[in-house]
């Protein structure tokens, strides 16, 4: 049969991303502190960057003053301080702050140092990508595992060691594996406890104490204090690691009041390095002294210079912009907490901004807010929310803390099912379903009904 070559002529539009572009990207992901890593970085690998000294803030001319200036009081202080001792100060604070690792990472580690071999490491790493948000196996995260060319015996010991990773219980199936897991490494695999989970499960959901006594030939004194240590474990294994290995977090924006009560957003700008281009190859360029092989790679790297300015500048403005869109749209949050955090959603900070949503989701990703009432996640302010019965909204994270504290109130003899919760949250103009009173629930980490009961 004949091959037929032929040509076509199509057009076609595509996005592609120059480095420059790229690197813009990066610099206005980054949180303040690797920000400032990325400076120390570029200033050792451009010898036309310099940090400018502290104390010539005042008088040095660089892209991107407006943002990065303190307020003249400030200044002139910084300005009398020693340079050097100034450096040292900011270096040791950088050098001392351990990295924040996701739970991905920290999985990943686990893997390159226990894995077996290098096919084992392969598929931890595919499991570790099938984990829901609670720290569980999704369901077809072995099927994908051997899809993409593993065998069952690797994926197996892949699957026994993402089991027996930090935190405990991370990599189970479902719940009733997980408490088994967390159990067992605590030494208690032989336990009631263990029994009750691993034989009585639906019975310990509905806590019938007499049954499971029964069962197990035990007082129901005894079942009580097996439940009890039950309810000390973990439902949703994955909760709380984010805190748990939180090192440092350095707030990027940090909303103050002002001499007249009212409150503003700055930038947080201790530890981003002012810049500017180094003046003796400026001058060295003006009086002709370089070679033509010289002034191009000192063009070259001038123009480099000037673009990752530009690249701080840029990132500075929009995340000032966005905290300044934040704090209008959330006066409310600001003056009385949580509970008056309204919805907002990133189209409308980007409508208002003129801005591509994507783009508002970079400059906030991994970004802290200092307020008033903590140090949240900018995209803690980011959120859907419910209809209140006086027609205003409520944003679901001011949802999510209500129910934390009516669970915080409750009477440990008789704890509240999700149906009073949500029947609670109706009577405070909330109309929340109890399904979504169970999901938010468990993404606390809060134990269901039956596992807070106490006697």
């Amino acid at each position: 049969m004949p091959i037929e070559i032929r040509q076509d002529l199509r057009n076609e539009q595509s996005l592609t991303l120059t480095p420059q572009l790229k690197r813009s990207l990066e610099i206005l992901q980054a949180p303040t502190l690797e920000l400032s890593k990325m400076v120390e970085q570029e200033l050792k690998t451009n010898p036309m960057l310099e940090e400018i000294d502290p104390s010539e803030y005042d008088s040095a001319q660089s892209i991107g003053d407006n943002d990065y200036d303190d307020n003249s009081e400030e200044t002139s202080q910084s300005g009398m301080q020693d340079a050097e001792t100034l450096q040292k100060s900011k270096d040791f604070f950088l050098n001392s702050i351990p990295d924040k690792i996701s739970l991905q990472e920290h999985l990943l580690e686990t893997a390159a140092m226990d894995a077996e071999n290098a096919k084992v490491a392969g598929a931890f790493a595919s499991l570790a990508g099938s984990l829901d948000e609670r720290g569980f196996l999704l369901p077809d995260a072995v099927e994908r595992a051997i899809s993409e060319g593993f065998d069952k015996d690797t994926v197996g010991a892949a699957l026994n060691l993402l089991k027996n990773c930090d935190p405990p219980g991370i990599g189970a199936s479902n719940m009733r594996e997980s408490l088994m897991i967390q159990l067992e490494r605590k030494g208690m695999g032989d336990s009631l406890a263990y029994k009750i989970i691993e034989c009585h499960f639906d019975l310990l959901m509905k806590r019938k104490v007499a049954n499971i006594a029964e069962a197990e030939a035990k007082s129901a004194s005894d079942v009580e204090s097996a439940i009890l240590e039950i309810s000390k474990l973990k439902t949703s294994p994955a909760s709380g690691f984010d805190e748990e290995h939180a090192r440092y977090v350095l707030p990027d924006i940090l909303y103050r009041r002002d001499d007249n009560g009212d409150y503003q957003a700055e930038l947080s700008k201790e530890y981003i390095p002012k810049l500017k281009i180094n003046s003796d190859y400026r001058r060295m360029m003006a009086e002709g002294k370089l070679s033509s092989s010289d002034e191009s790679y000192v063009r070259e790297k001038i123009r480099d210079g000037k673009n990752f300015m530009d690249a701080i500048e840029q990132r500075q403005k929009t995340l000032l912009r966005i905290a300044q869109s934040i704090l209008e749209r959330q006066r409310q949050f600001f003056e009385a907490g949580l509970s008056a955090l309204k919805p907002m959603t990133m189209q409308d900070v980007a409508t208002e901004l003129g801005l591509h949503a994507t783009t508002i989701g970079r400059a906030i990703a991994e970004k802290y807010a200092e307020t008033p009432f903590g140090t949240f996640p900018l995209k803690f302010f980011f959120a859907g929310g419910y209809e209140s019965k006086d027609g205003e909204s409520v944003a679901s994270s001011s949802v999510k803390n209500r129910i934390k504290e009516i669970v915080g109130a409750e009477s440990s003899k008789s704890p509240l099912s999700d149906a009073k919760i949500a029947s609670m949250l109706a009577e405070e103009g909330i109309s929340v379903a109890r399904r979504t009173v169970a999901k938010y629930r468990e993404e606390l980490g809060i134990a269901p009904k039956n596992l807070r009961r106490r006697f």
